[in-house]
């Protein structure tokens, strides 16, 4: 059975001696945490890489040798959960790039190797290619944060935190027991939340504490609900094979069967962001931080509460009204022209963590796969003759075919492209846009390769197909077109 996890939290009804003791405890783990951080990123910048048995027994006064260890483990996984993630953007940066191909597979090399900062001779590989890739992956890291260990949640297993239901004292659901060193037991009233409650599973021995925003300290409660996963996904039967999934923010979700969902999201986050774009630039004036605010924080709690609820009820109405075995979206990317750079930055922060989030909560919960499919060029192709011009889309909502008169609502037209698209275009989750924009175009004009005359057949004006239109007029001839491509 596959372990499935879930965290839920606990309000806690702590006195203030006992919410003193857990406070200064949080105090000096993350004091641990900062001081291991400190070493581990430089292991990375010397050896490309953390080590979770990096000796940390020097630290053991601060706070316990158990949670020096714990600390550590926590740390580490942050680091390289951090990195991993900038690895990944060193791939995209080298795949879209226009370098030679020698380049590109040392590099591929080098990030493999995780030998962006080594200093040690790797196959031969050139010096200036050692030195790009150092660039490139300062580049990446440049573009995020580093994690603030200094805010790091405690993760507290068996060897300090145990919880129980309530057996003497009935006025809490469920007792925590702290064992922190120095100062003690503390045993820690909570009541779960309903969401805990309903799902079941069974509890696990972890407890992990953080800050919650009215400055008290919140409790998360783990719970393993492998054993119900299992049998939601032997029970749950597949009626539709597959559902191409669109996402905009106009129309939050649109499937390749007509279903539009979320369409009132966008004039919520538009009245939101005024607020904030409000309130960011009052800040400014006095010279202080936007986060500074407590109205704004709320406004960006909102805004991140209602983005999960709509995508979670989306996905949900989708499952239970066509039963997928496969779903099949494109890759994200949260941003409106007509929202503000902060909204934007919020909902691309927020929103793809909560879409993932959900997909692969689907597949534990009923084994529905979510399969990735490139986006460019899902909003201009036709979805009946495959004719790709940005002029089809003739507004938000309208989309209609210059080349054979097909008319869909666009997102609808979208979902449809995404869902055919999954097996049309080869490889096509590595390839780069112009790469996929030639492919289309090419297989466009194998296709239709008779043109219809140069007043009625739109790709004499469409800039996607400038060569096939050059080839045209210098052959006149309507019969034996070659098939074109676009260059790169």
């Amino acid at each position: 059975m596959t372990r499935v996890f879930r965290t839920d939290r606990a309000s806690q009804t702590m006195n203030d001696g006992k919410a003193k003791k857990v406070a200064d405890f949080m105090r000096d783990f993350r004091a641990v945490a900062t001081a291991v951080g400190a070493v581990q990123w430089r292991l990375f910048f010397e050896k490309g890489a953390t080590n979770g048995r990096y000796p940390a027994k020097h630290l053991n006064p601060i706070c316990g040798a158990a949670p020096v260890q714990m600390a550590s483990y926590q740390v580490v996984e942050q680091l390289d959960s951090w990195i991993s993630n900038r690895a990944n953007e060193f791939i995209d940066i080298v795949r879209y790039s226009s370098l030679p191909d020698e380049t590109r597979k040392a590099l591929y090399t080098i990030n493999r190797r995780k030998a962006w900062f080594n200093r040690e001779p790797i196959n031969d590989i050139a010096d200036d290619v050692r030195r790009l890739a150092r660039s490139l992956m300062r580049h990446a890291m440049s573009k995020h944060r580093r994690p603030n260990l200094s805010r790091l949640s405690p993760r507290l297993d068996n060897r300090v935190a145990s919880v129980a239901p309530a057996s003497k004292a009935k006025h809490a659901g469920l007792w925590a027991s702290l064992r922190l060193p120095k100062r003690g037991r503390v045993e820690v009233p909570l009541h779960p939340s309903d969401a805990f409650t309903k799902r079941g599973g069974k509890l696990c021995p972890i407890v992990q504490l953080c800050d919650e925003r009215n400055g008290s300290i919140g409790v998360r409660l783990v719970s393993d609900i492998g054993q119900t996963c299992e049998a939601t996904r032997a029970a749950y039967e597949p009626l539709t094979e597959s559902i191409g999934v669109d996402f905009g923010l106009a129309t939050l979700l649109a499937t390749d069967r007509g279903d539009l969902m979320g369409r009132g999201l966008f004039a919520d986050l538009h009245r939101l962001d005024k607020q904030l774009v409000g309130i960011a630039r009052h800040r400014q004036r006095l010279k202080e931080k936007p986060r500074m605010s407590a109205r704004y924080r709320r406004l960006v709690e909102r805004v991140r509460g209602i983005l999960k609820t709509r995508i979670n009820m989306a996905l949900n109405d989708i499952v239970k009204v066509h039963r997928p075995a496969v779903l099949h979206v494109e890759r994200l990317n949260f941003r409106l022209p007509d929202l503000s750079k902060r909204m934007n930055r919020i909902l691309s922060n927020c929103g793809r963590s909560v879409f993932k989030a959900k997909l692969a909560d689907l597949q534990e919960r009923f084994g529905i796969v979510a399969e990735e499919v490139p986006a460019p060029y899902t909003s201009q192709e036709c979805t009946s003759c495959h004719y790709v011009d940005r002029r089809n889309r003739r507004s938000q909502s309208r989309f209609e075919c210059r080349f054979c008169g097909a008319r869909k609502h666009a997102d609808v037209s979208g979902a449809c492209t995404i869902n055919a698209r999954r097996s049309r275009v080869s490889g096509a989750g590595s390839q780069a846009p112009g790469a996929i924009l030639v492919e289309l175009v090419r297989w466009f004009n194998e296709r239709f390769r008779r043109p219809q005359g140069a007043a009625a057949d739109p790709r004499f004006s469409n800039p996607h197909f400038k060569d096939w239109a050059s080839a045209a007029r210098a052959l006149r001839q309507p019969l034996g077109l070659a098939p074109c491509a676009l260059k790169q």
